[in-house]
Parts: structure tokens; sequence; C-alpha cells
């Protein structure tokens, strides 16, 4: 009897060892997976955080951008496409994380890449944003590109007075500093040429028209877009060095400051050809903080270019499903977007960096 319990009595020891061995083990494991949690990896060598980090917040202002091959709409139809751009989501007031709610509370600090606005992405510009107000005297505008030229349909109402007429505009569009400046060289009001009528008694299309909006001023002849504010929602930095018009619309070329070094990502190898990937710092999306950001939306099928609407964010999370890897990454694999540029979340793969 005694040999039997002695037996016994090693097998309890030998399986608590065993036991206390994998909780061990475990716990070496959860200690590595934590170093990588709360580990910064800012897209910038030189970038230095303003507070410590810790368990509630990585002390870094600011979240790390990178879009390839991107359709971003700031709310409905408003937005533009992006081969590939490089930059940060900058919340306004220092200390706070960049909140998806509140998009209005930050902004698009861009460091290099381009961005293509095409010519119905330019008519939701101005139908849905910057003459989307009562007194507007100008309306339902479509825009197309002939060579280097602007060509705009809509309707005017001068003066703000009278019947609702056709209107047409032709001209070239020039980057001056923070502008782009259109000038039209043609203008036409019910099919008759106005515009050498106008100049030879010295009337100015801005006689005729107001328009005083966000971004959005006419002076003269001369329409001025400002690229850092005629966008709803969110202001946009950074510096664009070239524009130029194409069957695809209209192209801003953003450049790097003056000695400043590239900035480095390192999204996902499965992140595949169209995504966006946002690394280090504190992000807000959907009342959930998600310190030293890995989060990563991409297209759901190859062919797929991901349509991400910021304005519409709720409705990506509210109807998908998201993954959270042991590294802390987050994957969303986005489905083809609706007519307005809403998306919906499916589930996607684990990934490691490259």
């Amino acid at each position: 009897m005694k040999p039997l319990l002695a037996t016994l009595l090693c097998l309890a020891l030998a399986g608590q060892a065993a036991a206390e061995s994998a909780i061990d083990k475990q716990q070496r494991e959860l200690g590595v997976l934590r170093q990588g949690w709360f580990q910064q990896t800012p897209p910038a060598a030189d970038y230095h955080a303003t507070r410590p980090g810790g368990l509630r917040g990585s002390g870094q202002d600011g979240v790390g951008i990178l879009l390839d091959n991107v359709d971003m709409y700031f709310q409905g139809g408003v937005g533009f496409h992006s081969p590939l751009l490089k930059g940060w989501l900058v919340p306004l007031k220092a200390g706070e994380p960049v909140d998806f709610d509140r998009p209005q509370d930050m902004r698009i600090e861009v460091s290099e890449g381009e961005v293509i606005l095409s010519p119905e992405q330019l008519a939701n510009l101005f139908n849905q944003h910057i003459l989307a107000y009562p007194e507007s005297m100008l309306r339902n505008f479509s825009l197309s590109v002939e060579g280097d030229r602007l060509l705009v349909s809509g309707e005017v109402q001068p003066l703000g007075i009278g019947p609702w007429l056709p209107l047409r505009l032709s001209g070239t569009v020039k980057l001056d500093g923070d502008n782009l400046d259109y000038q039209p060289d043609s203008v036409k009001v019910l099919g008759v040429p106005s515009y050498g009528a106008m100049s030879l008694v010295g009337l100015r299309l801005d006689s005729l028209v107001t328009l005083n909006r966000p971004g959005a001023v006419l002076q003269d002849n001369v329409m001025h877009l400002n690229y850092h504010q005629v966008f709803p929602l969110v202001g946009i930095g950074g510096r664009v060095e070239s524009s130029w018009l194409d069957a695809q619309g209209m192209h801003l070329k953003f450049a790097p400051k003056a000695g400043a070094a590239a900035l480095a990502f390192e999204p996902p190898r499965q992140a595949g050809q169209s995504y966006i990937w946002l690394q280090s710092g504190d992000l807000k999306i959907f009342e959930i903080l998600i310190t030293y950001s890995q989060v990563l939306l991409k297209a759901e099928r190859p062919d797929q270019t991901l349509a991400f609407n910021l304005k519409d964010y709720r409705k990506v999370l509210a109807t998908g499903i998201t993954q959270v890897n042991e590294d802390g990454t987050f994957f969303m694999r986005v489905p083809p977007s609706g007519p307005t540029g809403e998306v919906r979340l499916v589930s996607s793969g684990n990934g490691s960096s490259r």
C-alpha cells in the first residue's frame, strides 16, 4: 500500500510541477507579446514622443498613415484617389488621440505622395460642399477634362435673382502657392459667349456671382481653391509641388520638406494591392482607444480598390468583423463600397511585418 501511495504522490507532484511550468511558459510568452504591444515604431526615425509612454497611451501626438491605391472620401462622394500617400493624422489638441468620431479635431499632414480628383469627384466637391449653401448663385456642376483644360457645365443665377441659366466655362488650372487657380477664358450663358463683352465694359465675373466659402473664393475672373481648406471635415497640410490635368482628372503631387527624411512604414506582407495602414500613436475608433496603433484596412479582393469614407466609418465597424492578432495588429478586410463610399468589414488573416 505504501509503494502505491508513494507512486501517486510522485505523480501528483510531477503534475503540479508540469502545471507550474506551463503557467511560467505562458507568462513568459505573454511578457514577450506585451513588449510588442507597447512597442512604438513611428515611421520617422527622428520622431520623438512628447510625453512618456505607458499602458494608457503612447505619448505620441499623431498616427502615421500610409495610403496605397485607395479611394479616400471625407463625406458622401467628396474625396480623391491616392496611388500612394504618406503622412500623419494629427490631433488639433496635443495629448488627445486621433478620434475618428471627431474628424474636425484632426488634420492630415501629408509628407509626400499624390492624390487625383476625378472629374466626378471634382463635381462632388463643388455640388456637395463648396456650392451647398442656400445663397449660392452656382449649382449643378459637371466637369470634364479636354487636354490641359477644365470644362465646367452648370447653372448660374446672376446677382442671385431671376431664373437659373445654363453656364459653360472653359479654362486652365494653375498652381499658385497654396491655391489652385481656375481661370476660365471662355464663359457662356445660354450658349452666348459673354466673356469678351464683359471685358469690353470692364465687368468682372465676381461682379455677377459671389463665391466666398472656406477654401474657395472668386476674385475678378479667377476661382481660388486652397487645397489646405477646401475639403470638408479635415484640413490638409503639406506642400503641393506640382499639379496637372489629364484624362484621370486633377493631379496634386505633394513633396517632402527640404532635408526631411522619407517616412518608412512597415505594413504587413498580406496588405495586398490596396490598403490603409495606420502605424504608431493613439487612435480612437468607435469609442475604443487603440494605443501604439497597428491597424490595417485592406481591400477584400485583389482586383478591388479600397474605398474608405471617414464620415461613415462607423458603418464599417458596425456591419463587419475585425480580427486582433497576438502582436496587437488590427486587421480589417473591406468589401466593395456602396454608392456613397460606405464600406463593410469582414475578418482577415494573420500577417507579419516587412
